[in-house]
């Protein structure tokens, strides 16, 4: 069994937890934004492909405690087999945290880690930094004196989907807005309604969500350079992958007051594969209070630092206003605007969540 760490945002862990044991695999430890566990080495692949939560998908090379000295730690850098994990020609990026360590000073974790591997591989000689190499990136964690060496086998965080070639202004991170359809409750059968769906993120992790399809299909891992890995374990995992995924008809509905950015959110859906899923349309929100809606609605209005817009009040009260009209709609909707809940006399769930670096809520209706 191998050991890996899955990092994540703050109170997505959950969301993780089931990630991994939905995989079958066993949780060693849970921290705040990080879920560590013990698999096979098929899930360096299997959960970069499929994690639609995560960050970064960390293979653990070792794990020391008690370690209060740095001629300790070098040795331990330097005991590991680097000319196995990293080959000559690859360039070596070394980051480092400390967190309530005596060991805390983190620019002599990074150089000292450095030298113990340089001194590995190449004896006396330097490793390269040129970035246009491929890049290992070696990360070293250590916590109440605890000594973590990871291999980043992710590369790029893992929101990144790569099928978000155009965005509009302050787009939510990907493995977010899969969150927030999850939390919503949102079944599949029913409609989805996003009234603010600007670059369109909510509406295509739902629809890869409804179809099954794995968040993997159009950007790259660092794991794949990685030559000590059995041959073809990417492609044998991306061939199971895609013959998980569904071809049913959904019901979406993503619309802005923009029509120049239904194009972009359009482009982004067809890369993203689920162009055919959903339905784009440019109206105004104001026009959903005229309607009545089953299903969910699930949307991150402009609100805060994340868009200036002088009539936030008054969009939180149309939403209030709306989901008080329809009885039969359940919602979710993720905004840092202070006095939401004072709106109306539903009553709410609310989740801390980050949207970038400010901290929101999701209010989710309270079922009866």
């Amino acid at each position: 069994m191998h050991n890996f760490l899955l990092t994540t945002s703050l109170w997505l862990e959950a969301l993780v937890k089931h990630e991994v044991k939905k995989q079958g695999w066993e949780i060693t430890e849970v921290q705040d934004k990080a879920i560590y566990f013990q698999g096979e080495i098929e899930q360096i692949a299997r959960m970069n492909i499929w994690s639609r939560f995560g960050n970064i998908l960390y293979y653990v090379l070792d794990t020391e405690s008690e370690v209060t000295d740095f001629d300790s730690y070098f040795d331990i850098v330097f005991a590991q087999d680097w000319k196995k994990y990293i080959p000559i020609g690859f360039a070596v990026h070394m980051k480092a945290t400390s967190l309530k360590s005596e060991l805390w000073a983190t620019s002599t974790l990074q150089a000292l880690g450095k030298k113990a591997i340089a001194k590995k591989i190449v004896g006396d000689g330097i490793l390269s930094e040129d970035d246009g190499l491929w890049v290992i990136e070696v990360r070293i964690l250590m916590e109440n004196n605890t000594l973590r060496i990871l291999l980043n086998s992710s590369g790029a965080g893992l929101h990144k989907r790569g099928y978000r070639e155009m965005t509009w202004d302050a787009p939510m991170k990907e493995n977010l807005a899969a969150a927030l359809v999850v939390l919503s409750g949102w079944k599949y059968k029913e409609a989805l309604y996003d009234i603010f769906c600007g670059s369109g993120t909510i509406a295509i992790e739902a629809a890869m969500i409804a179809r099954n399809i794995a968040p993997w299909r159009r950007r790259k891992f660092a794991f794949e350079n990685w030559s000590w890995l059995p041959e073809n374990l990417l492609k044998i995992e991306v061939e199971v992958a895609a013959s998980k995924e569904f071809t049913g008809m959904y019901k979406i509905y993503a619309t802005d007051i923009r029509k120049d950015i239904q194009h972009i959110a359009s482009r982004n859906a067809w890369f993203a594969g689920v162009g055919d899923t959903i339905t784009f349309g440019s109206q105004d929100y104001k026009s959903y209070l005229r309607r009545e809606l089953e299903g969910c609605l699930v949307t991150n209005p402009p609100y805060g630092l994340r868009l200036e817009d002088t009539n936030v009040d008054q969009i939180h009260m149309d939403i209030a206003k709306l989901f008080e009209q329809n009885k039969n709609l359940s919602w979710g909707v993720i905004t840092a605007f202070p006095e939401f809940e004072k709106l109306s006399k539903l009553r709410y769930k609310k989740r801390k969540l980050y949207n970038g670096w400010e901290m929101c809520y999701f209010y989710k209706k309270e079922q009866n």
